[in-house]
């Protein structure tokens, strides 16, 4: 996968947009910046050690890289089309403190089930240094977003969130048919 191509599939499988409309937010309506970075390091670092643990993990599956990326694309289509219908995330119960950038800002809205698949297929063709820093980008665009305030811009984001999402189920058909190239 090239550095552009990756960029693209780690935004669009975490993809800030929507997750910015459900992070934690301050009275002012602007997210928390504490639970916000600590949801993104734990995204990069979790995204990193998937990478590196990716031989191992589909060895011991008994899975092919290949096979394992054509099953990725099929996730990611389901999972696009799931963000594209519903463009919110459903509300979900906060910890306390800076503990809700573990639950729910590093999980379920940053690090979902496409991009652990996604970090485990990347980590084999493109090593952890590239997804790591696909995924530090993917990251970093959450924390770029995090001054803004609702309605209105939540509107837009909501919308570029679809535009994201449709990305993914794209990235998804990309990942299906250069696996199915590869076996």
């Amino acid at each position: 996968m090239s550095p552009a191509m990756l960029v693209v599939a780690f935004v669009a499988a975490v993809n800030p947009f929507r997750a910015r409309g459900s992070v934690p937010e301050s009275d002012s309506g602007r997210a928390r910046m504490v639970p916000l970075i600590i949801g993104a390091l734990l995204t990069v670092g979790s995204v990193g050690l998937l990478a590196w643990w990716s031989d191992p993990v589909l060895r011991s599956l008994a899975i092919t890289p290949e096979t394992f990326k054509i099953a990725v694309g099929f996730v990611a289509v389901l999972t696009g089309g799931y963000a594209f219908a519903v463009a919110v995330p459903a509300a979900e119960p906060e910890l306390a403190g800076w503990r809700a950038g573990v639950w729910p800002v590093w999980y379920p809205r940053l690090f979902g089930p496409e991009v652990m698949v996604l970090a485990l297929t990347t980590g084999t063709g493109n090593g952890v240094a590239g997804s790591a820093g696909a995924a530090a980008l993917a990251a970093a665009v959450v924390v770029v977003l995090a001054p803004v305030r609702r309605p209105v811009p939540r509107r837009v984001l909501v919308w570029i969130g679809r535009i994201a999402a449709a990305a993914l189920v794209v990235v998804g058909i990309w990942l299906t048919i250069d696996g199915i190239r590869d076996v």
